[in-house]
């Protein structure tokens, strides 16, 4: 996994750091990192990186701004991860192990992460499309391919990010005010879910796999 975030930031003794765009950035990143689901404000990166919140407002007019430029820090950082060499189903399963390793901690950036006003996919498109180049699709497929892994890859990292944790749902069934036959009935499903949710990425990951190989023509040898 791409290590994104850098140090604490703190202002120590002496002159204070000096600050960037690049810092601020890698500041958000850390903050998003360490408190995925407290929202980022400005005064919290500032906190961060020694500044005056109004001195962060030079480099980027809003939040959006900032969470976009975060979007596409962290995206670049994927495409630093290491791929190893192998069989084009190896290397997808590879790089979409590492996509949702990167993603995951960042719920807060999904939305940017699939916004069409930045290119902040180009790095991965790029590097997937060097992945399925040796499966030998067309141009359509290959378009299909590219698409179903990178939404895919970016759901699931949404569902994972917003989802209630498990033991929340089984609380609210604990919390209802009168028995109700319906919802006794999921408990044994609520218990499951844990375990089930363990196994969703791999079960994912095979699919697309699966389904990129026929596109090809068939599982690759």
């Amino acid at each position: 996994m791409a290590q994104v975030a850098t140090g604490s930031g703190r202002r120590g003794r002496g002159r204070p750091p000096r600050l960037s765009r690049e810092r601020i950035v890698e500041g958000a990143v850390e903050v998003l990192l360490a408190e995925p689901a407290v929202s980022l404000t400005i005064k919290r990166v500032a906190d961060v990186v020694g500044a005056a919140p109004m001195a962060l407002y030079r480099y980027f007019p809003d939040r959006d701004a900032l969470l976009q430029a975060a979007a596409d820090h962290v995206l670049e950082a994927m495409r630093r991860d290491p791929i190893p060499e192998g069989p084009w189903p190896d290397r997808l399963r590879a790089w979409m192990r590492a996509g949702q390793a990167n993603l995951r901690p960042y719920p807060q950036l999904m939305p940017y992460m699939t916004t069409t006003r930045h290119p902040a996919w180009t790095p991965g498109l790029t590097r997937l499309r060097e992945i399925l180049l040796p499966a030998g699709l067309s141009a359509e497929d290959l378009a299909l391919a590219v698409t179903l892994i990178s939404s895919t890859l970016l759901g699931n990292a949404v569902y994972e990010g917003y989802r209630r944790p498990d033991d929340e749902m089984t609380a609210l069934l604990d919390d209802a005010p009168a028995p109700d036959p319906t919802t006794d009935a999921l408990r044994p499903l609520l218990a499951d879910l844990p375990a089930a949710h363990a196994r969703l990425f791999d079960t994912i990951l095979d699919q697309t796999v699966t389904t990129v190989e026929r596109l090809a023509g068939g599982p690759a040898q």
